[in-house]
């Protein structure tokens, strides 16, 4: 393994990967659906983020303590904490791409073999993810920070640091996340022959998120409903705050750089911090990259596990459907993607008909909550119900294998189709009962949004298992597992949303438009005919796409290979 770096070689990598960036955006490549689909996305989210943003700092930077307003003060500390966040989510996702730049690339075991420096080609590979970081740095940074300079005015000096914030800030991501890369990866190889362990540890991070989750919905009903937010901030909480924000390194040293706090001290220990980021890292790089190239040159890690008698003949539909569970069980990124966000789906529901529902009653003083939760039902159903995307080309080469049986193509697909079915059954079942448990809906009320749900969880089931199955793609992995999201999984989420829009959308508003000229009790059942009809409709079509012409498809198929 060579020491030094080669940096005309390093120009290299960077041209090759860069030309590979640009070949993905040409014609059958380019996910466009998936690409706009993202773009509206974070522009939606940037742009709901600087109102409540915005709205939080109205109230926050004019709280006093010592019986005087103290905006500079305040500022500080929310750009401590909006940094540390911003940190934490940056050195996640660092440590993720290294990871997958190191150990799951298609090119790292043509590179093990060819006469490529390791250091430069580990220096290749943390330029190109320092692109990615600065974009998602500079909307994160500046979402935040203009939004704080347009309700407390600041100096040249406070849009200089912002730009100064936007490099310096993937550096220091970075250099961390290069000296825990390699034990997150060893975690990783530790969870991935204990199937049960790696899902429930999946379960609790999750469970964390969610809880965060909900934590953010309670402070935004707190800015939408009252001045109790106003009150919160008592000398006591602000306090506590003060002691949090300065333990909270190295992100108060970056908004000490915006405030008057010893802008001189903040630059020099930030520039400390990353010396010993990058020397640290310069140790673990080794670590890392003779791990990685290891892995090149001998392939994916194998899993050795025990022996077990067969329990006994199963039929081949109950057979396949335990090869798709299995398949998914045991792999952490799909378990994570299909079972883990399916469960959870009933919180997020629940968590978003409270504030829904409040909103509802305090706007336009209308219940609306079988409407609502309709929408939410189709809505969160909608985006959990990702994993019948990849139905056909999750199973990779292994398709061909099972195409070769003798089994009907009917069982074949079925199985796959009823795997996903009972996922998402228990997922709507769950919903429902939460919902009637915390009285937001009555009992038969629960059941019609049980129905409803599975109805288009199996509709969205039959046409992804078509599409995917028309456009399949294996993939080259040795482990056959997919690494990237296709034109399947977005046009799949689009279609979704824009149902719940329309679905949950319309009975949302006939409800209210009936209310307010009191012919709401009258027109009750509207809401049920309306998405109980389209429920049955979309079903029916979805098979029907689904079944036309599937045995004559299913000897024909050949393609799928990447």
């Amino acid at each position: 393994m060579k020491d030094r770096i080669d940096f005309g070689m390093v120009g290299a990598l960077l041209r090759k990967q860069r030309q590979e960036w640009v070949a993905s955006f040409k014609k059958g490549n380019f996910n466009a659906v998936g690409f706009v689909f993202r773009v509206v996305l974070i522009v939606a989210l940037v742009a709901v983020f600087v109102v409540f943003f915005g709205n939080f700092l109205d109230i926050y930077l004019d709280v006093m303590t010592g019986g005087a307003p103290h905006p500079q003060e305040r500022l500080y500390e929310v750009l401590s904490i909006a940094y540390t966040l911003i940190l934490i989510a940056l050195i996640i996702s660092a440590v993720a791409q290294i990871n997958r730049a190191l150990f799951s690339s298609d090119d790292m075991r043509i590179m093990s073999a060819l006469p490529v420096g390791a250091n430069t080609l580990y220096i290749s590979k943390l330029i190109t993810i320092y692109f990615g970081q600065f974009a998602v740095t500079a909307v994160c940074v500046l979402a935040v920070n203009l939004t704080a300079a347009a309700h407390l005015a600041q100096g040249a000096w406070y849009y200089a640091a912002t730009a100064l914030a936007c490099i310096l800030m993937p550096l220091l991501t970075l250099g961390i996340a290069s000296v825990i890369a390699l034990p997150v990866h060893a975690v990783k190889l530790f969870l991935k022959e204990r199937f049960v362990l790696s899902f429930i540890f999946i379960v609790v991070v999750m469970a964390a998120l969610l809880l965060a989750y909900a934590w953010v919905l309670q402070g935004v009903k707190e800015l939408l409903f009252g001045d109790d937010l106003r009150y919160f901030f008592n000398e006591r909480i602000m306090n506590g705050i003060a002691r949090a924000v300065g333990a909270l390194y190295p992100a108060n040293l970056m908004a000490g750089l915006f405030v008057s706090r010893g802008r001189l001290r903040c630059a020099l220990i930030l520039l400390a911090v990353l010396a010993v980021c990058v020397a640290l890292s310069a140790v673990f790089i080794r670590l890392i990259l003779t791990r990685a190239l290891r892995a090149g040159n001998s392939g994916s890690t194998s899993v050795h596990m025990r022996k077990r008698k067969l329990k006994g003949s199963r039929s081949p539909m109950a057979a396949l459907i335990k090869k798709e569970f299995l398949t998914i069980f045991r792999t952490t990124d799909y378990a994570f993607s299909y079972f883990a966000v399916a469960l959870v789906v009933p919180l997020m529901v629940f968590f978003c008909m409270s504030i829904g529902s409040s909103l509802a009653e305090r706007l336009v003083a209308v219940d609306c909550n079988l409407e609502l939760a309709i929408f939410l039902t189709l809505l969160f159903g909608s985006l959990s119900n990702v994993f019948c995307t990849t139905n056909i080309s999750r199973d990779g080469k292994m398709f061909y294998s099972v195409k070769a049986m003798p089994v009907s193509p009917y069982t074949v697909i079925f199985s796959k189709v009823i795997l996903c079915l009972i996922v998402t059954v228990l997922s709507q079942l769950l919903s429902a009962a939460v919902l009637a448990a915390t009285g937001y809906v009555s009992v038969p009320v629960a059941l019609f949004l049980l129905l409803v749900g599975v109805l288009f969880g199996f509709a969205q089931i039959c046409i992804a298992t078509r599409i995917d199955f028309d456009h399949a793609k294996f993939s080259s992995e040795p482990d056959g597992e997919i690494k990237e999201s296709g034109n399947t999984v977005s046009i799949i989420m689009v279609a979704g949303l824009a149902a719940s829009l329309l679905v949950g959308g319309a009975v949302v508003l006939a409800r209210m438009m009936f209310a307010l000229r009191g012919l709401a009790e009258a027109y009750a059942w509207v809401t049920f005919a309306v998405a109980g009809v389209i429920a049955i409709i979309a079903a029916a079509a979805g098979l029907a796409l689904l079944m036309y012409r599937l045995k004559s498809r299913y000897y024909r198929f050949s393609g799928g290979l990447l």
